[in-house]
């Protein structure tokens, strides 16, 4: 996950809520936009990364 949208390679922009990730994963748009497969693996490590920049993004607001 990256932040600040600086990393190179392939990105999608996610609006950091939970329930926006779980409609990307369920209705595959988030797969479609990185152009490759998520696998219940990288949901859940997905998941875990959304919770940490939520959490960073309300201690430093």
């Amino acid at each position: 996950m990256d932040l600040r949208g600086k990393a190179p390679g392939r990105g999608a922009y996610l609006d950091p809520d939970a329930g926006c990730l779980e409609r990307g994963l369920a209705e595959g748009a988030l797969s479609r936009a990185l152009e490759i497969p998520i696998d219940e693996g990288a949901a859940a490590k997905l998941r875990t990364e959304l919770a940490a920049a939520a959490k960073e993004r309300r201690t430093n607001a």
